[in-house]
């Protein structure tokens, strides 16, 4: 082989090396920007499943404001009502319950019990406060009954219900034969 063709081999295999780098170095760029691509497509994806899931707070706690209002508006509306129970169709088949909830409870006036005690209010704050007097003599049973109220408040109770509630067979009964 002549000189020339030496060179020429040589270049070549030079040549041909270099394709090989270029060509590498074109498959690492075209895996890094895929690999660009995907973090962007998870970041995007991560961004809206954020932005509807503050999307959905917003609209639950403005359904939350509303079914509040509705529920105002549905108490007035028993009021005037003189049913003790009110039982309205829903369109899903089930039956929607109104019914009152009566609550009572005892409630001590400590601002007239403490002006009749002769002290500030604040000093009638804890059992303990109470137990001190009573122990001196200051409060009788007969003043804390004297000053305590039963306040009634009436809730009104709203539940869903299915429409056919089955009955439960007893057994060694057939479904032909009436329960008792």
């Amino acid at each position: 082989m002549s000189t020339t063709e030496k060179d020429i081999a040589g270049q070549t295999q030079i040549g041909a090396s270099g394709l090989v780098d270029e060509a590498t170095n074109e498959q690492v760029a075209q895996s890094e920007a895929v690999t660009d691509e995907k973090e962007q497509t998870a970041r995007l994806r991560l961004e809206d499943k954020v932005l509807r899931y503050f999307q959905n707070k917003e609209i639950a706690k403005e359904r939350n404001e509303e079914n509040k209002l509705l529920l105002e508006e549905i108490e007035e509306l028993f009021a005037g009502n003189e049913e003790e129970e009110i039982t309205i169709s829903l369109p899903s088949g089930e039956i929607a319950v109104l019914s009152p909830q009566f609550r009572e409870r005892e409630v001590l006036d400590k601002d007239a019990l403490a002006e009749e005690l002769q002290v500030a209010k604040d000093d009638l704050k804890t059992p303990f406060d109470f137990c001190m007097f009573t122990s001196q003599g200051k409060l009788t049973p007969a003043m804390v009954t004297k000053y305590t109220s039963v306040e009634r408040e009436v809730k009104l109770r709203i539940s869903k219900r299915k429409r056919n509630t089955k009955r439960r067979k007893r057994k060694g009964q057939s479904a032909d034969e009436p329960q008792d």
